[in-house]
């Protein structure tokens, strides 16, 4: 009882009050002076406030005054005493714009002054006119005034608070004001170049782009407490429905041009339905936000948030992989509002410190992704220009050599068109089947394996089966090459293919991968035993006499086989399973079998 009494006592002791002179410029956290005290049913007035001196606790024990989504009211204590020789003016500032309503009461002896300010109080209302809830202070030489700070909002509650001399103040005020006209005048003049550029190319994710940057720079502006105080002044608490609202829609527009901007419907059909799902999920959840309490529509526009950022940078990532135009700068690019987004959304959930990069991480990271947006957007335009400036070359030479008449001229052009198009693309196509086949055996080569095989494990792991993959070295090869020359080389290592192939389902793939060096991909294994019993059917077929010429020639192999349930082991973790299998085989004595020894993967339950 004895130390729950001590650790009572220390609770319950009041915060240290704060000295200032006339040099100190300002103090950047008010924390460890402050006291405060939840209020869940604002009903208590500031006479009840003062009378529960014992229920409030030090702000120092806490990690930060962010008290994140709550219904209660927050009350703020302080003491601020001057050791100053002179009258000082001073301006007590919350570093967060977006709180509903925030009031300071003063205690001196000769009564108490109030002050209101808060982001659903009408701008003229306000007795400080800022972006952020400011308070004047005015502190006689000697003088300790008791300061009381009641805040409630339906977001975030973060009450970090400083205080300043008033001439530092306002030169902190300019500059910051500064700053955010630079961001959003950057915002304006992305969003026009890019207004002009759709007005002359009518390519659509030109506007989709100047939609984004328009319903992202007004949740920005409602964050910082611009819209508040110059664009919808006047609105009050309504004008709480525009942080959520503009921030959701500017994640479902993210997502529409991220399908405009990577060609989704194109290139990956898949995906991009399953964008198009998404994008749905985010305009419900968008026109959720005008209808539900303000602060789950608030907690709504965090979780939308996150999950497009997240969405969208893995949706660039595997653009990236598949090879897409423009897929690199778009994943640098949301990695960068990814990182902003994360950092306010974990603020805002209070599970890390609010300070000055965790306030304004959207607007870094939205800042620099953005104008990397715009730079892959002016690539996409050169690239329009030049196919642009292509095609007009084209036209000019095909007309230098037309000599008929006018109307045969156009006839024979489009004929002509069409002919070489079509054969383009048949020349494109072999070049492609030439691309991923074996010149001497006709089998797969690398390029087919390395497109092969990540879908089937995609496969794979959608069946909930297991993928084998055989890696097969001929024993003896180097032999018959060098006592019988290269020419009946080459007809063993043909003659092998063949026998791969017939033994090969017709979903397997059968790839060599050089040299005496052969792979087998097998979908639908049922366990290792099903894969050890391919693995010696195969070698049975393999050790069978090879008729050449005159000539009877056996060759022996070293198997090795690694299992796969689609996502572990990985694609280069599989490969290598297989490698030291093979390996481990032809070291015991070649010619066999063997399983590689690490634990069949389970399978991915459906």
């Amino acid at each position: 009882m004895f130390l729950l009494l001590l650790l009572n006592s220390a609770f319950v002791q009041a915060a240290p009050p704060l000295v200032v002179t006339e040099l100190t410029e300002v103090v950047p956290d008010l924390q460890p002076y402050v006291s405060y005290m939840r209020d869940p049913t604002h009903r208590l007035d500031l006479e009840a406030i003062i009378s529960a001196e014992a229920d409030f606790r030090p702000a120092a024990a806490r990690e930060g005054l962010n008290f994140s989504y709550t219904h209660d009211r927050l009350w703020l204590k302080t003491t601020v005493t001057s050791a100053a020789d002179r009258r000082t003016n001073w301006i007590l500032e919350m570093r967060y714009p977006s709180l509903d309503r925030v009031s300071l009461y003063s205690v001196t002896p000769e009564g108490i002054s109030t002050q209101h300010q808060g982001d659903t109080l009408p701008y003229q209302q306000r007795d400080m006119k800022h972006r952020n809830p400011v308070f004047r202070l005015a502190l006689e030489a000697g003088e300790s005034r008791t300061l009381y700070i009641a805040a409630h909002s339906e977001g975030s509650l973060t009450l970090d608070a400083q205080l300043w001399q008033a001439e530092h103040f306002y030169q902190h005020s300019q500059a910051s004001y500064a700053v955010l006209a630079v961001y959003f005048g950057m915002l304006l003049a992305l969003a026009i170049y890019n207004l002009l550029l759709f007005a002359v190319l009518r390519e659509r994710s030109f506007v989709l782009y100047v939609c984004f940057v328009v319903a992202f720079g007004a949740g920005v502006a409602a964050i910082n407490g611009l819209g508040a105080q110059y664009i919808w002044p006047n609105l009050g608490e309504h004008g709480n429905r525009i942080l959520p609202f503009a921030l959701s829609l500017s994640a479902t527009v993210g997502v529409l041009f991220t399908r405009s901007f990577l060609d989704t419907a194109r290139r990956t059909p898949v995906l991009d339905s399953l964008l198009e799902i998404f994008a749905w999920l985010a305009m419900i959840a968008t026109l959720a936000t005008l209808f539900i309490p303000i602060q789950p529509a608030l907690q709504l526009m965090s979780i939308t948030g996150l999950l497009t950022t997240l969405v969208l940078f893995v949706t660039g990532m595997l653009c990236v992989i598949k090879g897409i135009p423009g897929a690199r700068i778009f994943v640098i690019a949301w990695l960068m509002l990814l990182i902003g987004g994360m950092l306010l959304g974990l603020r805002n959930f209070g599970l890390i410190p609010s300070n000055f990069v965790t306030v304004n991480a959207m607007q870094i990271g939205s800042a620099v992704e953005m104008l990397l947006l715009s730079l892959g957007l002016a690539a996409r335009f050169n690239e329009l220009k030049r196919l642009k400036e292509q095609a007009q070359l084209q036209a000019l030479s095909a007309q230098k050599q037309v000599v008929q008449a006018l109307v045969h001229q156009e006839r024979v052009l489009a004929l002509r068109v069409a002919e070489r198009t079509e054969a383009l693309a048949e020349a494109n196509k072999r070049l492609e089947q030439l691309a991923m086949q074996d010149p001497l055996t006709g089998l797969g080569n690398r390029s087919a394996l390395g497109r092969h095989l990540p879908q089937a494990m995609q496969r794979t792991a959608r069946r909930g089966e297991l993928l084998g993959l055989t890696l097969i070295d001929l024993d003896g090869f180097k032999s018959i090459n060098d006592e019988l020359g290269h020419d009946v080389g080459d007809q063993v290592l043909v003659e092998i293919g063949r026998r791969l192939t017939g033994h090969a389902r017709q979903t397997d793939l059968v790839a060599r991968l050089g040299g005496d060096e052969f792979v087998l991909i097998s979908e639908g294994i049922a366990d290792q035993e099903d894969a050890l019993q391919q693995g010696q059917r195969l070698l049975d077929v393999l050790s069978m006499p090879i008729e050449l010429d005159g000539l009877s020639l056996s060759v022996g192999a070293s198997v090795g086989i690694s299992l796969s349930n689609g996502i572990e082991p990985d694609m280069e973790t599989l490969m290598r399973q297989a490698d030291q299998a093979m390996y481990q085989r032809k070291r015991s004595g070649r010619h066999g079998v063997l399983l590689h020894s690490a634990a069949t993967p389970n399978r991915i339950q459906a």
